[in-house]
This record gives C-alpha cells, sequence and structure tokens, in this order.
C-alpha cells in the first residue's frame, strides 16, 4: 500500500518555533508510517534583503497538491513582526487546494487550527513569580490582538492570580506587538515616570521581554533588582541575554503531533490515535531576570552552537556534528567559485557533500534553462527541471560521474509538477521506512535557479539549520559565478545574432570530437553561403538583408543533427563539421533538406532567399583535423554558386 504523505508548510527552520514543531510532526509522522515533507524558505520574513527574500520565497510556488495527503501550515514565523505578504499569498494559493490543511497556532483561511497549550505555562510562570519571588504587584505585557493565543496566555494568569487573591488594574495589561518594539515602548514608560514600576512584568513573548530589559538596563533601571521581568518562548537570544531571561518553552512540538493527528483522523480514519506525551516538568527555564540563580544548562546549552566554537570531536562523532566552524574552515566557498564551467561546479558541490552528514540523499534540481541568462525567471520553475546532483551518504558507485547530470547527454529531466523523481511511483528503489525531505530554495538575489532536497530517515532526520543554510548560501553564490563564467564563454564562442557558434566555438566543440573518434570514422564539410546579400542590402535595407541571414542560419541548424558542429563563419557564411559514420547518401539527404527548408521558408516572404551549397567527406585523419575537408567543401560552395549564376545568365538570354 502507498505510503502517506504530509507535507510541512514552514519558514526559518533553525528558528525556535518551526524546529519544535517540526519535532512534533515528525515524530508523530514516524510512529504512524507517513512520509514528511518539509517546504520552507530558510531567512526569516524579516530579512532585510528583499531581492534575497524574494528568491526564498519563491520556493513556495513548487508546491504541487496533488502529491500529498494532507498540508500543516505555520502562520506565526510568515507573519513576524506583521509580516503579511507571504501569509496573504499562501492563504490565496491554498484556497485550490482539495487536500485537508490544518494551521497551527493562528487562522489560516477557512482552514481548522490547532492551538497550543499555553495557559499551562503562564500559570506555572506566574506560580513562580508569586510563591517563590513573593511578588504582590504585576504589570502584564499583552500581545496585539485578541487572538486565541493571546486569550490563552492571559488567562493562565489572571487564573492564578485570582487563586492568589491579587488584583490587577485593567491599565496595567498594557497592548504590545509580540516582538522588540513592544517592550522598548513600555520601558520608555517606566523610564519618563509615566508608569511606576511593579514587583514584575509578565512579558507574552520573550522578544518582547529582551526589548524591555535592554532598554531599561541602558537607562540604569536593574532586571532584576529593581523590576523582575519574565518571558514566553525560550528562544537561543533569552538564554544568552545579559541577564538571562527566565521563560518557558512552549509545548509547540505537541501541537505539531496534534495537527499530524487531526489529518490521520481524515486520511486514516479506521488507524488509532496514538498520544503524544512530553515532560512537562522541565519546560520552565531558569535565567537571573526574576532573581533566581540562573540554570547553566539551559543558559550555555546554546555556546558550543555559537559562530567560531571549535569542538574536539572523536573519530565517531565528528562527521555527525558538522557545525558553522568546520564549514567555514573547508574552504567551500573557495573551492566552488574556482570551477571553470558549470559540470565542475557541480562535482565541486558533489564531493562537499561530507558537511551535510548525518543525511541520506542530497539532491539538486535545477530550472532546464538556468544558464541562460536571457530566460531569468523571478517566480516559479521551468516545466522542466533538470535533476544535476543526485548524491547519497552510503553509495557503493563512488565518483561524480554516477552522481552529477550534466552536459554529454547525460542530462536527466523530469516534470516540475512531479517535484522530486523519489515521488515518483514504480521506482525500483523503496524505502523501507518512513522518509523527510527538506525543501529549500536555490537562487542568486531573486532570480531562481532551482531547489534543493535533503533526505533522510525519520528515524535520523537531521533538522536542517544554519549550516544547512549556509551551505545553500555557498552553493547559490557559486551556481551564479558559473553562470556568468559560463555566459562570458558562450558569447566568445558564439555568434550574438544567430546563436550559432562561430570560428573559436568550432574549434572547441569539433577538436575533441576528432581525438576521440574511431580510427575508421569519416570527417564531412558543409559549406553555406547566402546568395546576393550585399545587393539584398542596398535596394530593400540591412533589416531584411538580417532576416535573409536568420533564414539560411535557421536551414543550416535544421540539417545539423545531434553531435553536428553549427557555425556562422562570418558575414553569410554558415559551416556544419560533422565526426562519425557518414555517407554520400547522408551528405545528399542533408542538402535536399536545406533545399526544401528554403522552398518552405520563401513561400511567406516577399524577397526569396537563396544560398549557394557545397559539402566534403573524407576519412577522418587526426593529424589533419578538419582543416582539408573544409577548404574542399568551401570550393564546392563557389563551384555551385558559379553554377548558378552561369544557368541565370543562360536563363536571361
Amino acid at each position: 500500500m502507498k505510503r502517506k504523505r504530509l507535507c510541512l508548510v514552514t519558514i526559518s527552520p533553525e528558528s525556535e518555533y518551526p524546529q519544535r514543531v517540526m519535532h512534533g510532526v515528525i515524530a508523530q509522522c514516524k510512529r504512524y508510517g507517513y512520509d514528511v515533507s518539509v517546504v520552507c524558505s530558510l531567512v526569516s520574513i524579516c530579512n532585510y534583503n528583499q531581492n534575497y527574500l524574494e528568491g526564498e520565497l519563491n520556493i513556495y510556488n513548487l508546491i504541487n497538491f496533488d502529491l500529498f495527503d494532507g498540508f500543516i501550515i505555520t502562520p506565526i514565523p510568515m507573519t513576524e513582526d506583521s509580516h503579511m505578504t507571504l501569509y496573504n499569498k499562501l492563504v490565496k494559493q491554498f484556497k485550490n487546494c482539495k487536500k485537508p490543511v490544518v494551521a497551527i497556532d493562528r487562522e489560516f483561511g477557512d482552514f481548522p487550527v490547532i492551538y497550543t497549550d499555553d495557559k499551562t505555562p503562564f500559570k506555572k510562570i506566574t506560580e513562580h513569580l508569586i510563591k517563590k519571588h513573593n511578588c504582590k504587584r504585576f504589570h502584564i505585557l499583552s500581545g496585539p490582538d485578541e487572538s486565541p493565543l493571546t486569550r490563552m496566555r492571559l488567562k493562565g494568569i489572571m487564573d492564578v492570580l485570582n487563586e492568589n487573591d491579587i488584583e490587577i488594574d485593567r491599565d496595567h495589561i498594557i497592548r504590545g506587538d509580540y516582538w522588540y518594539l513592544g517592550g522598548e515602548r513600555l520601558a520608555n514608560r517606566y523610564i519618563h515616570g509615566e508608569l511606576e514600576l511593579p514587583d514584575a512584568v509578565i512579558c507574552l513573548s520573550d522578544h518582547m521581554a529582551l526589548g524591555l530589559i535592554n532598554r531599561l538596563q541602558k537607562n540604569n533601571i536593574n532586571v532584576p533588582d529593581d523590576v523582575i521581568v519574565t518571558g514566553f518562548g525560550a528562544v537561543r537570544e533569552a538564554a544568552i541575554n545579559t541577564p538571562p531571561l527566565t521563560s518557558y518553552v512552549p509545548s509547540h512540538s505537541k501541537a505539531g503531533a496534534e495537527a499530524v493527528n487531526y489529518l490521520r483522523e481524515i486520511i486514516d480514519p479506521a488507524a488509532s490515535i496514538v498520544p503524544y506525551e512530553e515532560d512537562s516538568d522541565k519546560r520552565m527555564k531558569i535565567g537571573a531576570s526574576c532573581g533566581c540563580v540562573e540554570d547553566p544548562s539551559y543558559t550555555r546549552s546554546y555556546f558550543k552552537e555559537e559562530r567560531g566554537t571549535k569542538i574536539n570531536y572523536n573519530d565517531n562523532t565528528v562527521w555527525e556534528n558538522i557545525n558553522m566552524t568546520m564549514l567555514e574552515e573547508s574552504y567551500m566557498a573557495e573551492n566552488l567559485t574556482a570551477a571553470d564551467s558549470p559540470h565542475a561546479c557541480l562535482c565541486k558541490i558533489y564531493e562537499s557533500k561530507y558537511l551535510l552528514k548525518p543525511f541520506k540523499k542530497f539532491y539538486i534540481c535545477l530550472n532546464e534553462n538556468w544558464l541562460n541568462t536571457d530566460l531569468d525567471m523571478k517566480e516559479g520553475y521551468n516545466e522542466n527541471i533538470l535533476l544535476a546532483v543526485s548524491a547519497e551518504a552510503t553509495t557503493k558507485l563512488h565518483g561524480w560521474e554516477h552522481h552529477v547530470f550534466i552536459g554529454e547527454g547525460r542530462e536527466k529531466l523530469f516534470e516540475r509538477t512531479a517535484m522530486l523523481p523519489a515521488f515518483e511511483e514504480g521506482l525500483k528503489e523503496t524505502f523501507t521506512e518512513p522518509q523527510v525531505y527538506y525543501f529549500a530554495p536555490l537562487h542568486f538575489g531573486n532570480i531562481s535557479l532551482g531547489y534543493a532536497v535533503l533526505q533522510n530517515d525519520l528515524s535520523s532526520p537531521g533538522m536542517i539549520g544554519e549550516v544547512y543554510r549556509n551551505f545553500l548560501r555557498n552553493i547559490n553564490n557559486a551556481l551564479e559565478m558559473s553562470r556568468t563564467k559560463y555566459r562570458s564563454n558562450y558569447l566568445s564562442e558564439h555568434d550574438a545574432m544567430t546563436g550559432l557558434k562561430n570560428r573559436r566555438g568550432m574549434e572547441f566543440a569539433i577538436l575533441p570530437k576528432i581525438q576521440s573518434a574511431p580510427d575508421d570514422a569519416k570527417i564531412f564539410a558543409i559549406v553555406i553561403d547566402m546568395d546576393d546579400l550585399k545587393k539584398r542590402n542596398d535596394l530593400y535595407g540591412h533589416t531584411e538583408g538580417d532576416n535573409g541571414i536568420m533564414i539560411v542560419a535557421k536551414a543550416a541548424k535544421f540539417i545539423a543533427d545531434k553531435g553536428e558542429v553549427c557555425v556562422r563563419g562570418g558575414g553569410d557564411e554558415f559551416i556544419i563539421l560533422g565526426v562519425g559514420g557518414y555517407t554520400e547518401d547522408h551528405m545528399r539527404e542533408k542538402l535536399s533538406r536545406f533545399q526544401g527548408y528554403l522552398d518552405s521558408a520563401n513561400e511567406n516572404m516577399t524577397i526569396p532567399v537563396e544560398a549557394s551549397i557545397g559539402y566534403c567527406i573524407l576519412p577522418l585523419d587526426k593529424k589533419e583535423g578538419y582543416q582539408i575537408v573544409l577548404d574542399k567543401a568551401d570550393e564546392k560552395m563557389y563551384e555551385n554558386k558559379r553554377t548558378k549564376k552561369s544557368d541565370s545568365k543562360k536563363a536571361k538570354k
């Protein structure tokens, strides 16, 4: 039976909220044997680089509703600091979704919502302040709205205050914004004497609490000596702040698991539901902002993840703990940008895959025309996608030739709607246990290049974070550098007007074919010269002359088969070269097709286009190369031109 597949749509997966939701979703899907796909921008919606953010947000255009059995959406991190662009776009996009959808912690269109239990944490925070610190006078820094989460948090506080016969003036429940600015605004009211300091300020989010603390301390109001401050969220910044913020880890993992349970009841109605259990006793995080002695297991837990930290791993754990220091010291960026071709660049990316460990598979999927800078896309992806890299952590087939697919007819294309070949049914390989697929964008600024997919077993999901984001940043920059070099080389080897190779490009293309050809191969040359170009320019203008050149160029390209080199030799001259098992019949057939193309094109031309053509075919002499056969074909072309002029004069007589 086909395994169920859920899709988690989130953003900024290295931040705490998405990480915790992912943890719950993945844990519950593992219990049920479901696959999970995580589709996400790797940066926050608040990212100041607008072009870069646009490139990141393009990943959501990839989602194909038909490939999934249900969707989980996380609107909270998508709307940080009141940014609504992505949220509104996704609401509109998901109106067309016929599969079940559930949101977490915030309304999302008309879809149902699973709310985190935020009442219990605020009861525990308030009890701690009353029983441990004997607080009597409270201010509450609330949220910006009357959302269910805001009401739930306030009710947790008010229930405990009522149980302890502590009254609070409604004016002391201050409207905030869940962001730093809300805390800073409240701090200014204390600093300017508009409000008297209470015993404690209970903030409904860590960010507001941090904004409050840091503004107060800059103005010589000490936390916790002058006022106690608590937060909610237990984000990294709270733990490493001075003083460390007393906070609480929300049950976002449980909310993620309950979202999976909700979808299971719809997509698997006969199946049982397994409750998600978590240890609530370890969720209160004691910093120093409440007056307690900080818990070092909380305040120092993030230190080892900070940039620049070096850790002495043993041989068994080093590859399971790639951190930012190891990524930076790998010189990955320098190695990639030094690549002299797209193929070399992708090979070096493949060789850098060890920096992703632990992983099962890693894919790079590029727009089919990613190298063509004239066809840059800023929204969406090509209809056909190139599977450029398919890397495995434990492959028996070593070497890039088994895992990099670009150039020389090695391209592996699939339809964009498939998202990933591994999703297709009937594959030879089946994964014995549920999988997680992390989809993330590849782009340069707001130019879409494609996307990357990291695959793992659900038993070892390998959560993506800062290392993966910067790994892909290196790839983004390298791909753009590769495109720029490719474009520069292309322009130096191609005719700008027709897109055919020029003589420099001809040399680079034909010489390797000559050297690699079997000893019994033949080499042919066809030379084409447009008739009466000067006369056409003089009588009808250069635009009409250019139109004639393009017709002849298209005719030449039409008869040049795969593996042959089609060239604009200059002005009105065109060349086709080929190496292989050619015969005189092949050449005559090409000339017939060429004339047929011109005859067909001339039916729509007021001024017919004519061209002279000649060919030569010889046994291949690798030492002589192509010049002799080209010269002989040129002679044949001029014979054809002279014959046509002679016939034309006879006809006029």
